[in-house]
């Protein structure tokens, strides 16, 4: 199923924006909110694993449903699993599209990276402790 995901700031996401490792962070930013039916229509359940997918790259997340998303759009707060989706080009503005990134979802038994696995396979360097 294709959905748009936006992306953004959550209090528990800020909270712990310093310390990238903790446990908090990690489940907070890898879990995508999903209109029930959507959820339905994939058949997975809150707490289920789902993998997304745009331009080749792929991240797999937890999923919650939340009545308040809108049907066809997923809710992702920002870190390093939002920027794996969102990618990187900017349009010559200096800031990617955090918003409205086309990703095809599908249900996953995969675990999900943690943040420093994740890093490592984009190519980057995981976050001190």
């Amino acid at each position: 199923m294709k959905i748009l995901v936006n992306t953004g700031r959550t209090v528990v996401q800020g909270s712990h924006v310093g310390r990238k490792n903790s446990p908090e962070y990690f489940r907070e930013t890898s879990n995508l909110r999903l209109n029930p039916v959507d959820m339905m229509e994939i058949g997975v359940d809150d707490g289920e694993r789902i993998k997304a997918t745009t331009d080749g790259i792929s991240v797999v997340l937890m999923v919650t449903s939340d009545e308040m998303i809108k049907r066809g759009t997923g809710f992702l707060p920002l870190g390093p699993y939002a920027n794996t989706l969102v990618g990187g080009t900017t349009h010559s503005t200096g800031m990617p599209d955090f918003k409205g990134a086309e990703v095809n979802i599908e249900a996953t038994g995969e675990k999900i990276s943690t943040v420093g696995e994740l890093m490592r396979h984009l190519g980057g360097l995981p976050y001190g402790r």
